[in-house]
């Protein structure tokens, strides 16, 4: 995950202004959101680990092979999330 401003200056002031309901319905929200993002994530994580079983298990593929293979996989999966 890349670093960026998460809260801006206005989100910031109103945060300040909320009352218990308002921040418990934003707390929630931030949850769900980073939930969410988790479930995502959770999904090339499987991808990975069974190309990963895929590969170790095919006979010619040796250690070289298999880090050039999975760098690549990694890139891709890097510029399907851009």
């Amino acid at each position: 995950m890349t670093q960026q401003n998460l809260v801006n200056r206005k989100t910031y002031k109103n945060v300040k202004k909320m009352d218990r309901q308002q921040m418990e319905r934003f707390i929630v929200g931030v949850y769900s959101d980073g939930f969410n993002d988790g479930v995502d994530a959770g999904g090339n994580v499987d991808f990975r680990i069974k190309l990963s079983e895929v590969l170790n298990s095919t006979k010619g593929v040796g250690p070289t092979l298999y880090d050039r293979i999975m760098t690549r996989a990694k890139e891709m999966e890097e510029v399907e999330d851009n």
